[in-house]
């Protein structure tokens, strides 16, 4: 039986006198902030974040100490208790006997005590466990309405607070999800265009803004899970010794080219074999509380081999399953083997279990093999997969969007633990391309269906052009069973006076993107090309230059609402700093798109001087991740060999 899903014990029931804690009282901190005399890292930061918003929310900083500098007479007066005290043990928490990840919040007379299971490592690590800190920011979540929309200042959302009493409670808060993570995308920067990124400096302020950003989303994971593309050097390694582990495809076994990507015979007894051999080497068969993960997912690219043997493995090909494969995708022309996937991944299970029954099988749901199994196979909890769908991205058909979330329930119905493994994130470039809706839809119906964690690709960054997308793709994952309506309403509430007007921009960009459905295919089905990594080519043809002269007055009646409120304004101003950056790169792309005969540097320079001022004028705002968009627009754009040199002065 696995262990390693649960959410924590409840507290003991604790007497408690009074109606509850009061932190803030006549717009001022009311509580002394308390941390062991050794605390962990994690808990110091508990400390310093909590007094670092209580300050935003009140204009003042709270008092903080450490444990031994309480003294009897000062226990009068309301204290916070973070981290593994004294005073938390007395009350009874043990904090060695929480689950990873989770947090005891309990009200102890007129004192609170957040105390989590910690473990020692960087706060912002996302593989170390700190339940203190998650609990603080439980606290800043629920009862002072804190909302961190984007990475910092300005994105975090403090209101104003005269009084915050924390009602008595007695309980313990674990994340839903075992693993929540979204993939960083900043690192991501084109080698022979520097220029088009960020600065230096202004790419490591980003990464730890948006590092600091994450764990306040509360982003991590319980368990030490390692899986990805499973065999990318085997042929080189294995292929002269066991060319029957690789793919048959044409009477071949193995790539078809040099350099050529390729799949394994996945039926292959030695094959698999193989694959818990190394696991095993590894330390994957040391008995433990913690499953081991044995990696059996397939290269990036479809299913192939054609042996008898793999072919016996397939189930019957779902009758609908060719009216929602894009025509053109890699995977049209590929036969649907899933259950060849699923039954190769269960042999291997059981192959691992006699060293390990705590063993758990990772493999993805991917390529040509993403649609649910059709062979009613049972896999049961000890295999894992990630659900990575390869057929349309958002926007999508009512029809398409039933038909994904379909697929995950087949994948339920398998009883294999499911985690949400998606692109999604990847599209769009630094467009307002937003599909929130459709998102929130299909996660939810994940959530309800087994979901046990998510990982997504990528996080790419653009805030103030993809806000509502980012927001509930973090909100979510903490709050899955909010309504995405609610969840929205909190980001909007940040624009204060303007919230309903922002609220109609991001609504006109949601119809468009949705109503531009065919328009979208079409563009990138035309270019043959990956769609996620030819956006700057499209963008003039999806969001061409007379697009954007609606959503410029939307954002100027916003303006004209939040000009009373300095902060609502500059959350306008950010949103339309955004949207500049937006249309200056679709006229960019206009004039300078690869392989398009009437483009060139030359006939483009003059809108690529513009586009690369402003982006060093506002790089530090943070409004898209200038890294990816340089990564996109180096695959995209026909520039020059040499760097650009900019006209500007560079702010360094």
């Amino acid at each position: 039986m696995l262990h390693w899903l649960g959410a924590g014990k409840a507290a003991g029931a604790y007497a408690q006198p009074g109606d509850g804690v009061t932190l803030v009282a006549g717009g001022r901190p009311a509580v002394t902030l308390v941390i062991p005399d050794s605390p962990k890292d994690s808990v110091h930061y508990a400390a310093v974040e909590l007094g670092w918003h209580i300050e935003k929310a009140t204009g003042f900083q709270p008092a903080m100490a450490t444990e031994s500098e309480v003294t009897s007479a000062s226990l009068g007066k309301a204290h916070i208790f973070l981290g593994d005290t004294r005073f938390a043990r007395k009350a009874g928490i043990d904090s060695g006997a929480l689950e990873p990840e989770s947090c005891a919040i309990r009200t102890v007379g007129r004192h609170l005590c957040i105390a989590g299971h910690d473990t020692s490592g960087s706060p912002l690590d996302e593989d170390t466990s700190a339940g203190t800190l998650f609990g603080a920011y439980e606290l800043l979540d629920r009862y002072f309405a804190v909302r961190w929309l984007w990475p910092g200042e300005l994105g975090t959302f403090v209101p104003r607070a005269e009084s915050v009493v924390v009602p008595l409670q007695d309980h313990v808060v674990t994340p839903r999800f075992m693993q929540r993570h979204v993939r960083s995308a900043a690192g991501l920067k084109a080698k022979d265009h520097p220029e088009l990124g960020f600065t230096a400096a202004a790419a490591e302020e980003y990464m730890n803004a948006q590092a600091t950003f994450l764990r306040r989303n509360r982003m991590g994971r319980r368990i030490p899970a390692k899986y990805g593309h499973a065999f990318v050097d085997w042929w080189r390694q294995y292929g002269a010794e066991h060319p029957e582990w690789f793919q048959l495809v044409n009477g071949r076994r193995g790539p078809s080219r040099l350099g050529a990507r390729f799949s394994m015979c996945i039926s292959n007894p030695g094959l698999r074999e193989e694959i818990v051999a190394q696991w095993r080497e590894h330390g994957g068969d040391t008995p433990g509380h913690l499953p081991t993960f044995v990696n059996a997912v397939e290269n990036d690219v479809p299913g192939q081999c054609e042996c008898d043997a793999c072919k016996a493995l397939d189930g019957p090909e779902p009758p609908d399953y060719r009216k929602f494969i894009p025509p053109k995708s890699k995977i049209a022309s590929k036969p649907f083997v899933s259950d060849r996937y699923a039954r190769s991944w269960q042999a291997i299970q059981q192959i691992a279990a006699k060293y390990n029954s705590n063993s758990v099988v990772v493999g993805y749901a991917y390529m040509n093999y993403f649609a649910a199994p059709t062979s009613g196979i049972k896999l049961g909890p000890n295999v894992m997969i990630g659900f990575c769908p390869s057929s349309w991205f958002y926007p999508r058909s009512g029809d398409e969007q039933d038909w994904m979330k379909a697929q995950w329930r087949g994948w339920a119905e398998t009883e294999a633990r499911l985690f949400m493994r998606t692109n999604y994130f990847l599209d769009g470039y630094c467009m307002p391309h937003i599909f929130s809706s459709q998102f929130a839809d299909e996660f939810q119906s994940a959530a309800n269906n087994g979901m046990i964690g998510t990982d997504f690709d990528s996080l790419t960054g653009h805030w103030a052009t993809q806000g509502p997308n980012l927001y509930l793709l973090l909100r979510l994952q903490i709050h899955p069973d909010m309504p995405a309506g609610s969840l929205l309403s909190e980001y909007y509430s940040a624009f204060g006076p303007a919230a309903a007007d922002v609220r109609k921009y991001f609504d006109f960009w949601e119809a468009y993107t949705s109503g531009g459905r065919a328009r979208l295919r079409d563009t990138f089905e035309a270019l043959g090309a990956s769609r996620w990594r030819s956006w700057a080519k499209a963008a003039h043809a999806i969001y061409p230059e007379e697009s954007f002269a609606p959503a410029e007055a939307l954002l100027d009646k916003a303006a004209s609402s939040a000009a009373a409120d300095q902060q609502a304004s500059r959350r306008v101003q950010f949103l339309q700093l955004g949207l500049q950056h937006a249309k200056l790169c679709s006229l960019v792309a206009a004039k300078l798109t690869l392989g398009d005969p009437e483009s060139s540097y030359e006939r483009g320079k003059v809108e690529l001087q513009a586009l690369l001022e402003f982006r060093r004028a506002h790089e530090r705002t943070w409004v898209s991740n200038m890294n990816h968009c340089a990564w996109v627009e180096s695959t995209s754009w026909a520039l020059p060999g040499a760097a650009v040199q900019l006209q500007a002065p560079d702010p360094e």
